[in-house]
């Protein structure tokens, strides 16, 4: 796969790369996959109705959003939809309990979907272990990219070194070999720990782009050695699968019905 070889050549390890096989695998699988039914239903049918309320179905929903990477309910009114739309393809749009091979059915389709999504755009799963950083801080490629950098978040020219700082992390990604800077575990395990050891001095005045050239590498080379001493595991994609394309699925019957029929005819 391109974009697997792509990461294969950096020195940051590539764990797995997630291109939906193993779901296809599983759904296509009779067998392994009626047992995974089995274990989830009997884990989601609280009352040992052979049947599953809108209630104990809730679960299985969160699980499905979790998985296609929708934030939690009650977030966005748009990831509600999303989450009220799965949960209208397991009812019917009714306020009733589910069989189980109804709730096979529904499950089968959604898994498929997230796995067509997947080898469009694999997620790769990757191990930021300073290694990358540290070739780029020790390139030729620095300098240009730091001021580059510099230009964008600095643009007022009355930013102080650390709001500079701050925001140039986040113009890295992990081609740089920088996990994103934007993550809370991120901040609170890497970012903040690193900015408190450059201890920059006048931290609220405006800085140049020599003295920003000059601390930003600091303040790399102290988060190389924390990812060195504390490897980050990131999910990387080159797109963003917001599950947009299950809402289409979801929101057109005849499709959504046509699709299970020609599985049904397999």
């Amino acid at each position: 796969m391109e974009q697997q070889q792509q990461f294969r050549t950096k020195r940051d390890g590539v764990v797995q790369v997630l291109d939906g096989s193993e779901i296809r695998a599983l759904v296509e699988n009779r067998d392994a996959f009626a047992r995974f039914v089995d274990d989830r239903f009997r884990k989601l049918d609280g009352d040992g109705d052979g049947r599953l309320s809108v209630k104990e179905l809730q679960p299985a929903v969160a699980d499905i959003g979790a998985a296609i990477g929708l934030p939690a309910r009650g977030s966005s009114r748009q990831a509600d939809h999303i989450y009220a739309e799965v949960l209208n393809e397991f009812t019917h749009g009714k306020q009733d309990s589910v069989s189980k091979s109804e709730f096979q059915r529904v499950l089968s389709d959604i898994l498929l979907g997230m796995a067509a999504g997947l080898k469009r755009d694999p997620i790769v799963i990757l191990r930021i272990n300073g290694e990358d950083l540290n070739e780029f801080v020790d390139s030729s490629r620095y300098e240009p990219e730091a001021a580059a950098i510099f230009s964008q978040v600095n643009s007022g020219g009355n930013a102080s070194p650390h709001q500079c700082l701050l925001a140039a992390l986040r113009k890295l990604t992990v081609d740089h070999g920088m996990p994103p800077a934007s993550d809370s575990w991120v901040v609170e395990n890497i970012v903040e720990p690193a900015m408190q050891q450059l201890g920059t001095d006048q931290l609220d005045q405006p800085v140049s782009q020599e003295a920003f050239f000059h601390d930003f590498k600091k303040l790399l080379s102290i988060i190389t050695r924390r990812l060195q001493q504390h490897p980050v595991i990131v999910a990387h994609t080159e797109k963003t699968f917001e599950g947009s394309g299950i809402k289409r699925l979801l929101s057109n019957k005849f499709e959504f019905d046509k699709r299970c029929a020609e599985r049904t005819q397999r």
